[in-house]
């Protein structure tokens, strides 16, 4: 053989069968561990994808006060369906069109629930659900029952708005607490409760009546409860997160206020304004009608004809003593009447004095005189005045308001 002849030899029939079988058994293995990698990667990525919906969700709740309906769906996410306080978008995928928002990455649909049921119970406020990688719902529906703890390959989120409602009941307390106190004010010029948020707005509640608008964007209600013979109670209510009255009960938040204490406080002023007039006319003959003859003859305002209670102002003209019935407006009952004790044919308690008159009157229960002094100095701690003790003690817990929210009072 010459040396310059070359091999050229190709492979055998045998060597490329061999070869192609070698490369197919390979391929044959990578292949499923190639195909479970990308299913993996597209489920970790729908789990992804469900943890940003969770969120938005959250973010739409706490700007609306709920989630989106089921009609408006996720896509109220990605654009305002006109609701109250929509301040998103609240999601936005990597090319910001809404398919990537409504589709898992394995190109199917999310199942949205805004009222789910779930097994075990949860308190779940709405529930997102990929079918996963086969395709296949098995979990739970739309409308149905949720298996938290089925083995399935579905990929699902619980949405809970429960702290986000704790911290509205908390701004939707301190709202009906403002009202309440605006009410208050408004009941010591008044001797009545407002009764539409209009007769508070302006010189009584600053704003534009924004505080009348819970934070589950549900409007405040406002309703006066009569108490007998008492003064009336005015009750502030919300809904609640579940926006839903259950008259007072359930999650609904409530605030009372009592129209004892603001009449209490008008009532002492107007009886001793009236007081200190009848006092330096010593000579005026009384005729026992104080809002008709007796009041015009001293040349007072015609608002001095009546307690805080819109009641008429009375006077003894034995005693020339000038008092009010009180909070449950009879006169006979004298723990209550205004000044402490104060009757026809009684006079005040300590003998009548006018420095007496002025402590028995300045004590409304809230632990001052009237004029601001503290009444541990006070001397008189007779019978009566422990009537007024206990009667005020009643007003106390009352003062403010009486609020209650959540599912517990407050």
């Amino acid at each position: 053989m010459s040396p310059n002849h070359v091999d050229r030899r190709g492979f055998t029939l045998t060597e490329i069968l061999i070869a192609v079988a070698i490369v197919a058994l390979f391929a044959g293995i990578a292949a499923p561990l190639a195909y479970r990698q990308l299913q993996g990667a597209r489920s970790d990525a729908t789990g992804r994808e469900l943890a940003t919906l969770r969120a938005g969700l959250l973010g739409f709740y706490e700007d609306t006060g709920r989630f989106p309906s089921a009609g408006e769906g996720l896509a109220a996410l990605f654009s305002d369906p006109g609701v109250t306080g929509w301040q998103g978008p609240y999601v936005g995928g990597r090319e910001g069109t809404l398919e990537e928002i409504l589709l898992d990455e394995f190109g199917l649909d999310y199942h949205y629930d805004p009222s789910p049921v779930t097994h075990p119970a949860a308190a779940a406020g709405a529930v997102v659900a990929s079918a996963g990688e086969d395709g296949v719902l098995t979990c739970g529906s739309v409308g149905g029952t949720w298996q938290l703890a089925a083995q399935t390959d579905d990929l699902l989120v619980l949405v809970t708005p429960g702290q986000i409602d704790r911290n509205h009941i908390q701004v939707c307390s301190a709202s009906l607490r403002a009202i309440g106190e605006a009410a208050s004010r408004y009941y010591r010029d008044h001797a009545a409760f407002p009764t539409a948020p209009s007769d508070l707005l302006g010189s009584y509640l600053p704003g534009d009546g924004g505080l009348f608008l819970d934070p589950w964007f549900r409007p405040v209600t406002m309703s006066v409860q009569s108490n007998g013979n008492y003064p009336p109670d005015l009750n502030l209510r919300s809904c609640g997160p579940d926006r839903t009255d259950d008259g007072g009960g359930g999650d609904d938040v409530q605030w009372s206020v009592s129209a004892v204490p603001p009449g209490r406080d008008e009532t002492l002023r107007r009886v001793k304004t009236a007081q200190a007039a009848l006092t330096t006319d010593p000579l005026l003959a009384l005729a026992g009608d104080w809002s008709g003859a007796d009041r015009q003859a001293l040349h007072l305002a015609s608002e001095l004809d009546q307690d805080g209670w819109g009641r008429s102002l009375l006077v003894d003209p034995a005693a020339r003593i000038v008092f009010s019935a009180g909070p449950d407006g009879l006169s006979e009952t004298l723990g209550d009447n205004i000044p402490g004790g104060a009757g026809f044919g009684v006079g005040l308690p300590g003998g009548g004095g006018e420095d007496d008159d002025d402590e028995d009157a300045g004590d409304d229960g809230d632990g001052e005189d009237d004029d601001g002094e503290d009444d541990d100095d006070d001397d008189g701690d007779d019978d009566d005045e422990d009537d007024d003790d206990d009667d005020d003690d009643d007003d106390d817990d009352d003062d403010e308001g009486r609020g209650r929210g959540g599912r517990g009072r407050r």
